[in-house]
């Protein structure tokens, strides 16, 4: 599967080519701690190797292609403290690279292929997230950087469309790692609702979703949001330090990560297991919406047109409602655009006004937030396209007010 990923970038290079793609590395904190390392996603796509501090070097010229990975080596004092480093068996059996080599040895590497090749059209590609070198300030760009100043005649161009256009379109592997984080994310959602309470605080909920991620060895895909009551109407509320209170709503916008893929799921429900009727008119006005632009979205349409239809939605739905008074609008009480892309990042790779292909994954999430009622309410959901519309990847985590309230009941 990597070597197919490979290839396909290569196919994409020019004759006369090589493309550099770091792993990373972790920045300190302070002292001698660093932060979590979190992998270039790029560089995982294309190995599978979720370790710091090595490069991957893609090689395209008339004469054949070569892949060649360059890794840290073995340190035995280092791995007496931090574990031991990969060694070139162990990465040459996870990505199929069976040129493995040293990071010492990188330039001298492409050193030598500069030199033994020596045209001026001759072109290294980098993964740049930003357009512009100068605005970026990876190991990719030091090290091409580094590379201009000895070979000042090199054409440097971006590799990170190629990237972001494999990326976009989901192969069978990466769908089954997608559902795995979506169905260790519907059991932590679960067990949330199984414990939550009035007067409990957000953080103990949260707690309850997080006891399962460790039990099922996944991460977090981002910073889970439990908001309770006024809380729910922040679209990014982070705190969940908050006591939940009376006949109040819980908004979770969550998920689990597997493989570094992600789920990125919202329910919502009441503390106390059952609606009130207000709470039920706005749900069930969200959770239409969410149906319906799942059912809407097909091949072709760009996600601003799936956002336009929400809003054309929710200005039928809403004057029943008794919210568009007194100059209020929809954006009033829907700030944010109904989806985003998905997959080995929570806001995955994509282009402004990019056209929905099949193998794409996203999320439909629409939302209403009455900070005046204190209710905040949103249902997110996570998507497959395929040539006939979509296919919800999250379908058995339960979102109908009858399911809802059927399910806590259980544990009053």
């Amino acid at each position: 599967m990597y070597k197919q990923r490979r290839q396909q970038v290569l196919a994409n290079m020019q004759p006369y080519s090589m493309a550099i793609i770091c792993s990373g590395i972790a920045p300190y904190k302070i002292g001698d701690e660093k932060y979590p390392f979190c992998v270039d996603r790029n560089f995982y796509y294309l190995t599978g190797i979720d370790r710091e501090n090595m490069t991957l070097l893609l090689v395209k010229t008339p004469n054949g292609t070569q892949e060649a990975l360059f890794i840290e080596r073995f340190d035995e004092w280092l791995a007496k403290w931090v574990g031991a480093r990969m060694l070139p068996k162990e990465a040459t059996e996870i990505s199929g690279v069976h040129d493995v080599n040293y990071v010492e040895d990188l330039e001298g590497r492409v050193g030598s292929l500069l030199n033994y090749y020596g045209c001026e059209d001759f072109v290294v590609y980098g993964d740049f997230a930003k357009q512009e070198m100068n605005t970026d300030d990876t190991v990719a760009v030091k090290f091409v950087n580094k590379l201009k100043q000895q070979y000042p005649w090199l054409v440097v161009k971006n590799i990170n469309k190629t990237l972001t256009d494999l990326r976009l379109k989901k192969d069978e592997t990466e769908v089954e790692q997608l559902k795995k984080a979506i169905s260790v994310t519907n059991e932590a959602i679960l067990n949330m609702m199984r414990h939550v309470k009035e007067g409990m605080n957000e953080a103990e909920v949260e707690a309850h979703f997080d006891f399962v991620l460790k039990k099922e060895q996944c991460g977090h895909a981002f910073n889970s949001i439990v908001a309770a009551g006024k809380n729910a109407t922040i679209l990014h509320y982070g705190q969940n330090n908050t006591v939940i209170g009376e006949n109040e709503l819980v908004l979770t916008d969550l998920g689990a990560a597997y493989k570094h893929y992600h789920a990125d799921i919202t329910r919502t429900f009441p503390a106390n297991g059952k609606f009130t009727e207000r709470q039920k008119e706005i749900y069930e006005i969200v959770l239409g919406g969410n149906k319906h632009i799942i059912e809407y979205a097909k091949v072709g349409m760009t996600l601003r047109e799936l956002n336009n239809e929400l809003i054309r939605y929710y200005e039928e739905k809403l004057p029943a409602t008794g919210l568009l008074k007194d100059g209020k609008t929809i954006r009033d009480y829907y700030f944010h655009g109904v989806s985003h892309m998905l997959g080995l990042e929570t806001h995955d790779v994509q282009y402004a006004d990019y056209r929905l292909e099949e193998g794409n994954v996203f999320t439909v999430e629409p939302g209403l937030y009455i900070e005046e009622e204190n209710i905040g309410i949103r249902i997110e959901d996570d998507v497959l396209m395929t040539k006939d519309g979509c296919i919800n990847l999250s379908s058995e985590i339960i979102k109908e007010v009858a399911d809802i309230e059927a399910f806590m009941s259980q544990y009053e």
